[in-house]
């Protein structure tokens, strides 16, 4: 019995977007649950009506890019608060260290 896989235009334009931009029939099609023929047929079908699905996803990688990018900058200027304020501590204890043996009652008064 042949299975039928029942989905909307836009369904399909989606997924012939992702063929058009590069990833392969057969990938995108088991990835979905579909045989890469019938993804074949939707691909000739919809090739012209895909440009803004195209655009939108491309407009969305790139962000997604921009995204990671500023991840990366986040975390290096996190990590390096980090030294500073461990480096910070350390200074505070050692000057807190100093006080005290030169004003032993100092916290007293």
């Amino acid at each position: 019995m042949i299975r039928r896989f029942r989905c909307s235009v836009q369904t399909k334009k989606e997924l012939v977007a992702e063929v058009l931009m590069g990833y392969r029939t057969e990938v995108v099609a088991r990835r979905h649950g579909l045989s890469p023929k019938t993804l074949r047929d939707w691909v000739r079908q919809f090739r012209d009506e895909v440009g803004d699905i195209m655009e939108r996803k491309r407009q969305e990688q790139k962000q997604i890019l921009q995204a990671a990018e500023q991840f990366d900058e986040l975390q290096k200027k996190y990590q390096e608060a980090l030294k500073l304020i461990g480096e910070l501590q350390l200074e505070n204890n050692i000057l807190r260290d100093m006080v005290k043996k030169k004003y032993p009652d100092w916290k007293s008064r």
